[in-house]
């Protein structure tokens, strides 16, 4: 590793093929030789750079701080900064993508030209000033979004052929809300709507997801969960009546789960229906230690291969509550070897009116 200042209150340190730039405030204004400020401290190296990160707290990149970074491939530019000098990232052939933040206010002339691979860019809407030819020779650029009214067309449009799509930001921001008020309006509707179909329907209102429409709920990977990105609030799971299946992983990946209502219709839950959905010992949504399926009406409770030793529960978890509040058709009960019942499992089943076969394994 090497580094040193590039600023007041700046620092760089080369890690490998990341140039990593931390502190506060500005960073020093360079040039390429033979007329130069400073000489830039990574300039022999250069070559070597494929990833830069400018931490948090930087406000100014200065002249030629980056100019003729060949390979550099990634760069985050953190929300501090407000200003991109002159040809700052001139000559970095490989860069593919650059996110200007909304802090950013003035781009220098020439600021990313020669970047020759470049495909798309947004000039956010805090950007005032822009320097002339700042993606000149970007010979790749298909498209900039940029602020529209602020007379930045000449600048933007020199030496590249780029199709310029200018944009309203106070235009979008409305339009963005009434999509949500159109959403919010519909989605009772849309609900209603698929009520009386074949297909899955679902919901998520606040906290809990409720699910139903189908005899089977199949099961989804992570990246195809229709409820994904609600995995991390949900905390109730109701199953409608007329599911009389519930695939296994279905639920996968709800970890705040704590009370899941399923109807007499379910006959068969698969493995790890509900990951994180433990019966045991007390801890958050009921445990560790053991996790159940339904199978054909016998209820088998698996030990949690990650427990060392035996696996002991009692009947502690909300998932409990579910099972027994809500399933009617329990024929058997199955314990796996490993698998542990404290006193208050034989309380639960005492406290049932109808026969069950228990299997110890």
């Amino acid at each position: 590793m090497t580094g040193g200042k590039c600023g007041e209150n700046v620092t760089w340190l080369l890690s490998g093929d990341t140039l990593i730039i931390n502190g506060k405030g500005a960073m020093e204004n360079y040039k390429t030789a033979p007329k130069r400020i400073s000489p830039i401290p990574w300039e022999n190296v250069s070559e070597s750079i494929k990833e830069i990160i400018i931490s948090d707290g930087i406000t100014f990149i200065g002249t030629f701080d980056f100019v003729g970074c060949t390979n550099l491939v990634a760069v985050k530019i953190p929300d501090s900064v407000t200003t991109i000098g002159i040809k700052a990232f001139s000559q970095c052939e490989s860069l593919t993508s650059v996110t200007i933040p909304n802090s950013v206010t003035s781009i220098g002339n020439f600021a990313f030209s020669f970047c020759t691979n470049l495909r798309k860019i947004t000039i956010p809407d805090s950007v005032t000033s822009i320097g002339i030819e700042v993606f000149g020779w970007c010979t790749r650029l298909k498209e900039i979004y940029y602020p529209s009214g602020r007379g930045f067309e000449k600048n933007l449009s020199a030496g590249n052929n780029a199709q310029l799509i200018p944009y309203n930001a106070e235009v979008q921001k409305a339009v963005a809300e009434k999509a949500e008020q159109i959403r919010e309006k519909l989605l009772p509707l849309w609900w209603e709507a698929r009520r009386y179909n074949s297909e899955l329907r679902w919901k998520v209102e606040g906290k809990t997801l409720t699910v139903g429409g189908v005899s089977e709920i199949k099961a989804y990977s992570y990246e195809e969960t229709p409820w994904r990105d609600s995995l991390n609030d949900i905390q109730r799971i109701i199953i409608e009546e007329g599911v009389e299946k519930i695939s296994a992983r279905a639920f996968e990946e709800c970890r705040r789960l704590e009370l899941l209502t399923i109807p007499a219709s379910v006959k068969t839950i698969g493995d790890i229906a509900f990951s994180f959905c433990y019966c045991g010992n007390g801890l958050a949504n009921g445990g560790r230690n053991v996790y159940w399926t339904l199978e054909d009406g016998v209820l088998n409770l698996k030990k949690n291969l990650t427990v060392r030793g035996d696996a002991d529960f009692s009947t502690g978890a909300v998932t409990w509550l579910a099972i027994d509040k809500n399933i009617k058709n329990i024929k058997g009960i199955k314990l796996e070897a490993g698998v542990v019942p404290k006193e208050k499992f034989f309380e639960w089943l005492g406290r049932r009116s109808n026969a069950l076969q228990i299997a110890f394994g």
